[in-house]
């Protein structure tokens, strides 16, 4: 039998994919990214009707099914019926990508104050092993699927103004590489996407402040783009990625301090 072509590596025909975080910025452009190679995907997110408005735009772009479902990934019960649902109208889980993500608001850790510790983990950190833990059972049952969780070049101890931000993507690439390696013998595949500094709606009124001061830590001297990190994310998530699991990608056009 011979080798498949690349883009047939790329054909997500039929799958069902989740994104949290889906309605806005980078988890939009996943969504689309997928929608455009032919999976079905749910679009999981507090914002239900931007989610809903995603979800029309891409059932009426690219042909595909699409799901918006009202999700807090902070609180497990949402995650489980989240995942259950889709299963249910889709019929598997076959990509996850843990795209939500949270800080805590405030310029310092002294500022901050445990609420804010609360909600930063309880979406960044705890919502992504909310999410898995619930979809995992699953791709167990199928022996297959891949899981794309989120780290930031924050987790690397880079932004003191992201502390709990940064400690808690730290802790999704330790979780990511180490259930990575309890479940590989499912066929299950585990990775984590670092973004750079990336222009969504969440970074635009502090990018109008820093940008040409930001500028001068990346190569590229360009900051990211949602489809950037969406064209990392459908590669590890394709075939072409078959034999990558517990390793961490960063894409960040270069970022130059250490």
């Amino acid at each position: 039998m011979s080798e498949k072509s690349l883009a047939e590596k790329f054909d997500f025909t039929d799958d069902s994919v989740v994104v949290t975080g889906g309605a806005s910025g980078i988890g939009r452009a996943v969504c689309e990214t997928f929608a455009a190679h032919d999976a079905n995907v749910t679009i999981a997110d507090v914002d239900i009707d931007a989610a809903e408005t995603v979800a029309a735009t891409i059932e009426e772009e690219y042909d595909t099914r699409a799901l918006a479902i009202e999700t807090d990934v902070s609180s497990y019960d949402d995650a489980t019926e989240m995942i259950e649902t889709t299963v249910d109208e889709f019929g598997s889980i076959d990509v996850l990508v843990n795209n939500a993500g949270l800080s805590t608001g405030t310029s310092s850790f002294l500022e901050s104050t445990p609420e804010d510790w609360d909600r930063a983990v309880g979406v960044t950190y705890f919502g992504t092993m909310n999410c898995t833990h619930a979809a995992l059972s699953h791709m167990v049952d199928q022996e297959s699927g891949c899981i794309i969780n989120y780290a930031s070049d924050s987790y690397k101890g880079n932004d003191p103004s992201l502390a709990v931000y940064g400690g808690a993507k730290a802790g999704n690439v330790a979780f990511t590489k180490n259930v990575a390696k309890e479940v590989g013998e499912h066929g299950i595949r585990m990775n984590v996407v670092s973004p750079g500094t990336t222009e969504t709606p969440a970074t635009e009124e502090w990018l109008a402040e820093y940008r040409e001061k930001v500028l001068e830590s990346y190569a590229l001297n360009r900051l990211g783009k949602p489809q950037d990190i969406a064209n990392t994310v459908a590669f590890l998530a394709s075939d072409a990625a078959e034999w990558i699991t517990a390793e961490v990608v960063s894409v960040n056009g270069g970022y130059i301090r250490g």
